[in-house]
């Protein structure tokens, strides 16, 4: 096959073009198979510069929405695929899922530790008594140190109280009547106390069983009922603890328990509480609050 020699150029300072006749030969077609094959190889990589330069787009700080919702994902998707190692590194990580749980249990802790412990009335007072003392009567000094521990229960049951001696000078001597007894305490000046059965009967026995001084029968100055029964059947009582400045009442409210060493009384009367103690070796005394 005769191959036509190229032509050779002119020699001359000015570049000129001749015209190309070469395309249409043998080489020309080969020439151009090659170059279309080059420029397709070179052509892979394009799109990954692309890709790279869309990957560094989200830099720009755009104010439209297209650009941030495009951007957010690009990252994404490159950043795993940029090594098969770094992607096994990545699912072979234990160590932050057990920092998770066990920060986790860290703060779910203090909430168990501070849930509040409840602890017992007589616990937290100190008290070491079975049979809990009446509110009512906590008012008295020292209740459990002086009295010891209760040995039974409060009752409400009615009293009945009457004072003896001179009106413009302090109560020191009293009578007493309890009602769950059916009994008359009589509280003397000296201290002591004696108890005695209750034998006045409504509608059998008068209201008032004496009167010595022979004036009218009347309270003040005659004890009435039960105490005016004892008081005239003992005239070593009248004696001793002289008439009443006041009638007998009821108290308007009364507290009366039983303790380790007697029984203590608290008779509310208005804004007035009295406290007796009457104790088992046969002694009184009162406070007044």
């Amino acid at each position: 096959m005769n191959y036509r020699p190229f032509a050779k150029p002119p020699t001359h300072h000015k570049l000129s073009l001749p015209a190309l006749p070469w395309m249409r030969t043998r080489h020309g077609v080969l020439l151009l198979l090659t170059c279309l094959l080059l420029s397709a190889c070179w052509g892979n990589d394009e799109p990954a510069a692309a890709a790279e330069t869309d990957a560094t787009a989200p830099v720009s700080a755009l104010p439209t929405s297209a650009a941030t919702a495009s951007d957010a994902t690009a990252p994404t998707a490159s950043a795993p695929t940029a090594t098969a190692a770094g992607i096994a590194a990545l699912l072979s990580t234990p160590v932050s899922t057990e920092t998770v749980e066990s920060s986790a249990t860290l703060t779910t802790a203090p909430a168990q530790s501070a849930k509040p412990t409840a602890v017992p009335l007589e616990a937290a007072q100190g008290s070491s008594c079975a049979i809990e003392s009446a509110l009512d009567l906590v008012g008295y000094p020292n209740l459990e140190k002086v009295m010891g521990c209760a040995i039974a229960p409060a009752s409400n049951d009615p009293i009945a109280i009457n004072e003896f001696g001179d009106a413009d000078k302090p109560t020191d001597r009293f009578m007493l009547w309890f009602g769950d007894e059916k009994k008359i305490y009589v509280l003397l000046p000296d201290g002591t106390y004696k108890s005695y059965d209750d034998t006045w009967e409504e509608g059998k026995d008068p209201t008032f069983s004496c009167n010595p001084s022979g004036g009218v029968e009347d309270s003040p100055p005659l004890p009435r009922r039960g105490f005016g029964k004892l008081w005239c059947s003992q005239p070593e009582l009248q004696t001793i603890l002289g008439t009443v400045p006041r009638e007998e009442r009821l108290c308007q409210y009364a507290v009366l328990q039983r303790f380790e060493t007697g029984r203590l009384l608290a008779c509310f009367e208005d804004a007035t509480i009295r406290y007796f103690r009457i104790l088992d070796d046969g002694k009184w005394d009162l406070q007044v609050q």
